[in-house]
């Protein structure tokens, strides 16, 4: 092998690992990110986990400074459990914004999504009429009924959807904010919702 194609084979080896590295260490435990995100000024956080047949594989948290009513989260991680033999759960977005969506359960919205394989669309993106956002809710908030809904938005990463129905069945959407398009992510009937967790460093 020439010494050219050896120092390039190198150089795209080095590139790939530290392409790589940032990633790998996004994926540990909930506990870790917990004590993670806890450790500055905001001392406690709010879980919402959204399972299936009782496992947390996707999970919201709030990141707070203070128990008192009426202040808004300072920042929102959205956890995903990726390799379903893990114990971990991945980073897949994280922001400052976050908010409450009115409950529009009676619209008249005609649009259904779904996984693959279900013969529903994936996805939606946004035309000069409909935001996809909107149209991916509407859906969600007309399938489940009565629900509070709860969202996330982020300029580096993608925001998500929480539609919570009064009996716990919920769904997840997805907001690519790089392709302009809303997709459905998950839905399930078991959400657990625990508040003002903190891990306070001595």
């Amino acid at each position: 092998m020439s010494r050219y194609r050896l120092s390039t084979l190198l150089a795209l080896f080095t590139a790939f690992c530290m392409f790589s590295a940032p990633a790998a260490a996004q994926c540990q435990d909930l506990k870790q990110f917990i004590k993670e995100e806890t450790a500055g000024a905001e001392k406690y956080v709010d879980i919402f986990s959204f399972r299936h047949d009782h496992r947390a594989d996707s999970v919201l948290m709030l990141v707070k400074e203070t128990t008192e009513k009426g202040h808004l989260p300072k920042r929102w991680l959205f956890l995903h459990r990726d390799n379903a033999n893990s114990e971990d759960l991945c980073l897949h977005g994280r922001g400052e914004e976050f908010g409450q969506h009115d409950d529009l359960h009676e619209n008249g919205s005609a649009n259904n999504f779904g996984p693959p394989g279900s013969g529903f669309p994936l996805c939606v993106t946004s035309t000069a009429q409909l935001q996809a956002s909107e149209a991916l809710r509407d859906w969600a908030n007309r399938e489940l009924g009565h629900s509070i809904i709860l969202y996330t938005a982020s300029k580096e990463t993608s925001g998500f959807q929480f539609v919570i129905a009064d009996d716990r069945d919920w769904i997840i959407g997805e907001d690519r904010n790089d392709q302009q398009q809303s997709c459905y992510f998950d839905r399930g009937t078991d959400v657990l919702m625990r508040f003002n967790i903190t891990v306070i460093k001595p």
